[in-house]
């Protein structure tokens, strides 16, 4: 019994903290949208860092917009329909655009798996190569080793 007590005094104190908040903070800001927009004065730049007339231009639009209520979606979804897609600054994650996000990363696999074959290949090459040193080394130590030995066997019988 306590412990609601205890708890339920903090999620009414919460709710009423929440409540006291003006509508204001959890209002869509012109910022928000405008990191969303590329200003179309042909500068290419970002809608909240270009300074030209257009771009103060869509900015007011995009206030007048956010003070009827509408949402991000909304505003930004008004401005694909009048400028199209290239009015994003960055394209939205569907259809062709998706290859967009996806082939850095598959180019990125891609070179790895290469780059991984060739030092694979690389390495090999030179364990062969060692090897095959060593072996006509072996070979000709050997060849040389059995000289003597026969050599040393001669000498013991004539002696």
């Amino acid at each position: 019994m306590v412990r609601f007590i205890k708890y339920g005094g903090l999620i009414i104190f919460s709710f009423m903290l929440i409540l006291s908040v003006p509508s204001k903070g959890f209002s869509l800001s012109t910022t928000e949208v405008e990191s969303n927009l590329i200003c179309d004065c042909g500068c290419g730049q970002l809608l909240g860092t270009c300074e030209c007339e257009r771009a103060e231009e869509m900015r007011t639009k995009i206030s007048g917009m956010i003070d009827k209520g509408k949402t991000k979606e909304e505003i930004l979804n008004s401005f694909v329909s009048q400028y199209g897609e290239r009015i994003l600054s960055a394209p939205p994650k569907k259809g062709f655009n998706l290859i967009a996000y996806i082939l850095p990363f598959v180019g990125l696999l891609a070179g790895l798996i290469v780059a991984v074959i060739f030092v694979r290949k690389w390495a090999f090459s030179g364990r062969k190569d060692a090897a095959a040193e060593s072996e006509t080394k072996g070979s000709e130590l050997n060849d040389e080793m059995q000289k003597k030995i026969d050599d040393e066997l001669k000498k013991l019988e004539e002696d």
